[in-house]
């Protein structure tokens, strides 16, 4: 599986999925996490149970999930800024699970 692929496929869905249950503890509601994560309530129900997103992601990828999901339902969610935060997560989740070469320059830095 090419690199980009595996962030696409496994390493974003393991961070969707901490997000949403993070802020399920924080007591959103999933119409709400669905808008934040740009998927349907079905989507989150699916990430929550286990069903999606089981992709084991790091400790510090986790933590900064929560964090993230915290200030989400405490401030408010603007689409670009969360953007830039998911992207920030996925590039510590590649940085700790990146222990073989990684051919592709986007992920490399």
């Amino acid at each position: 599986m090419l690199p980009c692929s595996k962030v696409y496929w496994k390493i974003l869905p393991a961070i969707s999925r901490q997000l949403a249950i993070g802020m399920e503890k924080q007591g959103a509601k999933r119409e709400f996490i669905a808008k934040v994560l740009g998927t349907t309530e079905a989507a989150v129900s699916q990430y929550i149970s286990g069903k999606r997103g089981n992709w084991r992601i790091s400790q510090k990828a986790r933590q900064a999930c929560l964090a993230l999901a915290k200030k989400l339902v405490q401030k408010g969610a603007k689409a670009g800024k969360v953007d830039v935060e998911i992207a920030k997560i996925i590039a510590l989740a590649k940085k700790e699970s990146r222990k073989a070469k990684n051919p592709c320059l986007i992920c490399a830095r």
